[in-house]
C-alpha cells in the first residue's frame, strides 16, 4: 500500500500543490516555519480525517480563504483509490471512491497512518488519555471485533451518565449493565493488543540501547481486585453524588518500565524519542497491511549515531515513509536508498532535481 499522489489547495501556509510520491520513501527538506510539518499534516488528515496538531478545523484553513481540500490516490493491492478530504468552516466532508462518508472508519481501515513529532516522546509521562488514543489506533487494525464493542461501550457510557446527571438510579443500574458487558470486550481486546506489543517491545528496546527487559503493565479503569460489574454497582451511590461514572475502559491506562523502572524516571530525553519511534515501529508490524509512517524532524534531539540508527531501522519496514528535516545533511544515511527529495520554503513544494 502507498500513496501515489496527493494534491491540496488552502492549508496552512502552503501554496496550492500536485505531487506525486515515491513508494517507499520520501525526504522532506526545508527551513523551520517553512510548511514542512503542514505537508505530513495533509497526509495525515487524508488517512485519519482530523489534524495531529489541533483539534479545531478553522487554523487548517488558510488565512483569507474559506475552506480547505486534500485529496490523493492510494494504491492497495494494485487497485487505485481515490480519497478526499475537505473543510468548510467547521464542516468536514469526507470522499472515497466516489462516496461520501458520514464517518472516518472506512478510510482509517484503508490508509494506517501514523506520525512520530515532538508531541509523542512525551506520552509514556503525558495524560493517560493520550496514551488511551495511541493504544486503542493500534486495536482497532489488531481486533476487528474491537470498533463495534468501543462504540457500544460509548454509547452506554453516554446513557449511564445522563441517567446519573437526572438522578435516575434505576436507569443509571440498567445502563451500568451494558457498560460492564461492552467494558469487559473493549478491556479483552486492549489486554490482548498490549502482551503483543510488549513482546516485540523488549528486544527492540535492547536494540536501541534502552535496556533489557522492557515490558507494558496495562491499568485497568477499575480496581483489580473486583469484576467491573460488581465496581459499576458498588459506584452507583458515589456516581449518583457527582453525575458521571469513574469506573471502566473510559479510565484505562498503561505504563512502560525497563528493568523494572518507570521510563520516566529511567531515560534521557533523547532516549525518549528513541522510545517513542520504537513504540511506533511496533504498530507498524502488528498491522494487517504496512501502512504510512510520518516522521517530524528526525535529526531533533539525536546523535548523529542514533539518527543513523533510526534511518536503518525505519528503511528495514515495508511502510512507505515520510521524513522532515531543516538540513539535508540529517538525511544523508537514508539517501543511498531509492527515494524522492521535495524541498519547502515559504509554502511551497517543489521535487528536487534527480
Amino acid at each position: 500500500m502507498h500513496l501515489s499522489r496527493l494534491s491540496l489547495a488552502n492549508l496552512r501556509n502552503l501554496h496550492p500543490a500536485r505531487l506525486a510520491f515515491d513508494p517507499r520513501l520520501n525526504l522532506i527538506v526545508g527551513p523551520n516555519a517553512s510548511g514542512k510539518t503542514s505537508l505530513l499534516e495533509a497526509i495525515y488528515l487524508l488517512g485519519r480525517a482530523q489534524s495531529f496538531r489541533t483539534s479545531h478545523p478553522r487554523p487548517l484553513i488558510q488565512s483569507g480563504q474559506s475552506a480547505l481540500t486534500v485529496s490523493g490516490c492510494l494504491l492497495v493491492d494494485g487497485r487505485e483509490h481515490r480519497l478526499g478530504i475537505g473543510f468548510e468552516g467547521v464542516r468536514r466532508r469526507l470522499r472515497l471512491d466516489g462516496r461520501e462518508l458520514d464517518a472516518r472508519a472506512e478510510l482509517l481501515r484503508l490508509m494506517p497512518v501514523r506520525i512520530i513529532d515532538p508531541t509523542l516522546y512525551d506520552l509514556p509521562e503525558t495524560s493517560p488519555h493520550r496514551r488511551r488514543r495511541f493504544l486503542d489506533w493500534g486495536v482497532f487494525y489488531f481486533d476487528p471485533d474491537y470498533l463495534p464493542a468501543w462504540r457500544a461501550y460509548r454509547r452506554a457510557l453516554q446513557q449511564r451518565n445522563a441517567a446519573l446527571k437526572a438522578g435516575d438510579a434505576e436507569g443509571a443500574a440498567l445502563w451500568g449493565q451494558s457498560l460492564g458487558k461492552y467494558g469487559k470486550m473493549v478491556s479483552r481486546s486492549r489486554q490482548r493488543y498490549l502482551q503483543v506489543f510488549a513482546a516485540r517491545l523488549a528486544p527492540l528496546a535492547e536494540k536501541l540501547g534502552l535496556g533489557k527487559e522492557a515490558g507494558i503493565r496495562y491499568l485497568p479503569g477499575w480496581r483489580a481486585d473486583a469484576d467491573l460489574d460488581t465496581v459499576l454497582r458498588e459506584d452507583l451511590p458515589r456516581d449518583l453524588r457527582h453525575g458521571c461514572t469513574h469506573s471502566g475502559p473510559h479510565r484505562d491506562d498503561f505504563r512502560i518500565a525497563i528493568e523494572g523502572h518507570d521510563v520516566r524516571q529511567r531515560l534521557s530525553r533523547g532516549q525518549m524519542k528513541l522510545l517513542a519511534h520504537a513504540l511506533i515501529s511496533i504498530q507498524g508490524t502488528l498491522l494487517e497491511r504496512p501502512g504510512i509512517l510520518l516522521i517530524d524532524d528526525l535529526a531533533s534531539e539525536l546523535d548523529q549515531e542514533n539518527q543513523a540508527l533510526l534511518s536503518e531501522l525505519s528503511v528495514q519496514t515495508q511502510e512507505q515513509i515520510f521524513i522532515t528535516a531543516t538540513r539535508p545533511a540529517a538525511l544523508t544515511a537514508l539517501t543511498s536508498h531509492p527515494h524522492r527529495m521535495f524541498h519547502v520554503e515559504h509554502g511551497r513544494i517543489s521535487p528536487a532535481e534527480p
